[in-house]
């Protein structure tokens, strides 16, 4: 599962990675960012956290919106801020890692989401003082809790497919693959013995 969104921010009202952590607790949440990380500064990569103990993270990188293709954004990004902000999840925990992260900047720090060419500006009553406890009650546990769910959900309604007869073919000629070699093997070492 991979999923790619950003969040449109006014660059100047960006948090340290350690208040985003701190607002991020306040949802019932612990997130760990690594230590050189500060959401103003492009990454171009992966960005390893640590979710209520487990090993997550995102693939991450800020572009100005200057730089960028007006005509390739909808409308209303302009208003919206100056920076864009990119985020890849690579699996389940990591997606919910991600959507948590955005619930989290859209009510406090007021970013508005871009996700498939769709502008989601933040509700009006959101800003600096916005709640953030209820994320936790919305969202119905924790990222992992909540990939879980939907590994639960995924592996129940779409069972995965059977492998291809190559792959079955391929699995079978690894394991007796060495049987075989040993024997070859051993089957030399005799022939030479005896003619010796």
């Amino acid at each position: 599962m991979s999923v790619d969104s950003a969040l449109i921010v006014l660059r100047n009202a960006l948090p340290m990675s350690a208040q985003l952590a701190a607002d991020i607790a306040e949802t019932g949440v612990i997130v760990s960012f690594p230590a050189d990380f500060a959401l103003d500064q492009n990454v171009e990569g992966w960005v390893p956290v640590i979710v209520d103990g487990e090993q997550s993270g995102f693939n991450y990188s800020v572009h100005s919106l200057a730089e960028l293709d007006h005509d390739e954004l909808p409308s209303g990004v302009a208003k919206a801020g100056d920076t864009l902000l990119a985020f890849g999840g690579k699996g389940t925990l990591s997606a919910e890692t991600v959507t948590l992260i955005h619930e989290v900047m859209g009510r406090r720090y007021r970013a508005s989401l871009l996700i498939e060419d769709e502008l989601f500006p933040p509700d009006d009553s959101w800003g600096p003082s916005a709640p953030l406890d209820d994320i936790h009650v919305d969202r119905r546990g924790s990222p992992a809790k909540l990939a879980g769910e939907v590994e639960a959900y995924v592996a129940q309604h779409y069972p995965s497919l059977p492998p291809a007869r190559h792959a079955v073919a391929k699995e079978m000629l690894k394991q007796i693959f060495i049987p075989v070699l040993i024997f070859a093997a051993l089957g030399g070492f005799y022939l030479w013995s005896q003619l010796k």
